[in-house]
């Protein structure tokens, strides 16, 4: 694995085992709670494919029991439903000034509410053309005989650097590179991944931006900014930019790696499953992180024992895991709630 991709897991990790433990530390506060007043009432936020609220939509509320109400979401995207029964419940939402936009219906029920409210945020999304679906990531829109020659040499140059692990001598080389041609959108990107690694997140953004401005069909860009935007919790712009970059390289497991935390994040379950699943196909190794974003989600799902197993498939792989310690305590807890 390269030390970029190594860093990237790495500081998921992080990221990954905060989430976890505090949504754990609150599955165990509300399991079970005891409701009282007027009914329950579900509650929550509908954004647009770029994050902002998304006004005026149409939420739909539907419960297992097979009623279904609806409301129309207030200027800040929020919607409220009151007075239902306990129960599980599905809510989605149309946009009508964009009704092509698709919306994952989102789910939970009233034993993870605490007091009588429960909240489903819902995330409205573009959906990706089909025509796009057969492109060819190996082709790229750039007329290679315009790169200089010594911008192309300083490229080549920042690359094996790259590979050699020695992140200063290839940022010095892909700096000329973009200086001698600033079009040079391979160049621009590989000079953000550098900078992704030195935390300079606004600096790598600018870089992943501008490549997209040269080429709007380059993964790797995508993904880099995808993952700046993950860094800052900005979700659902990662989720869209990564999707993209997944329809143009489909066998990439760090974009699936790095889609599924995101939709994960979103508490979109299925589609981060998924994700991970197919990450852990592509690539077992690089992936193995998937094993811990899966744990997670059977942990709300309340399936500890598959919770539990997922940490010991993902210590199994990466026995000296910087958070291991961690890790083997949550395992712990998730196999003695699953034997409760």
């Amino acid at each position: 694995m390269s030390s970029f991709i190594k860093q990237i897991v790495s500081r998921l990790a992080l990221l990954t085992l905060a989430f976890s433990m505090a949504s754990t530390t609150a599955s165990a506060f509300q399991f079970g709670q005891a409701q009282t007043g007027g009914g329950f009432t579900v509650f929550g936020k509908v954004s647009l494919p770029g994050g902002k609220p998304a006004a005026r939509v149409k939420v739909f509320l539907e419960s297992s029991r097979g009623f279904l109400r609806d409301t129309i979401s207030d200027d800040q995207g929020q919607y409220e439903f009151r007075g239902l029964p306990g129960g599980r419940y599905r809510v989605r939402a149309t946009n009508p000034d964009a009704p092509d936009q698709v919306c994952e219906p989102a789910e939970s029920d009233t034993t993870r509410a605490y007091s009588n409210r429960l909240k489903i945020d819902v995330f409205l999304k573009n959906p990706v053309p089909a025509e796009k679906k057969n492109f060819n990531a190996g082709k790229v829109d750039v007329n290679e005989a315009n790169i200089p020659k010594a911008a192309r040499k300083a490229y080549d140059q920042g690359i094996k650097l790259q590979k050699e692990n020695k992140p200063q001598q290839a940022m010095t080389e892909f700096n000329q590179a973009v200086e001698l041609y600033p079009e040079y959108f391979q160049a621009l990107t590989e000079r953000g991944n550098l900078l992704m690694q030195q935390n300079k997140l606004a600096e790598a953004e600018a870089d992943f931006v501008r490549a997209l401005q040269l080429n709007e069909k380059y993964a790797p860009a995508l993904r880099g900014l995808g993952y700046c935007q993950i860094q800052q919790r900005q979700f659902p712009a990662a989720v869209s930019n990564l999707e993209k970059a997944f329809v143009l390289e489909p066998n990439a497991p760090l974009t699936l790696l790095l889609l599924g935390y995101a939709n994960l994040s979103l508490n979109r379950y299925e589609e981060a499953k998924q994700c991970l699943q197919q990450a852990l196909k592509l690539n077992p190794e690089s992936a193995a992180r998937a094993h811990v974003y899966l744990a997670e989600i059977y942990a709300r799902e309340q399936k500890f024992k598959e919770a539990a197993d997922g940490i010991r498939a993902y210590l199994k792989a990466k026995p000296d895991a910087a958070d291991a310690a961690s890790l083997r305590k949550m395992e712990e807890d998730w196999r003695a709630r699953s034997k409760q």
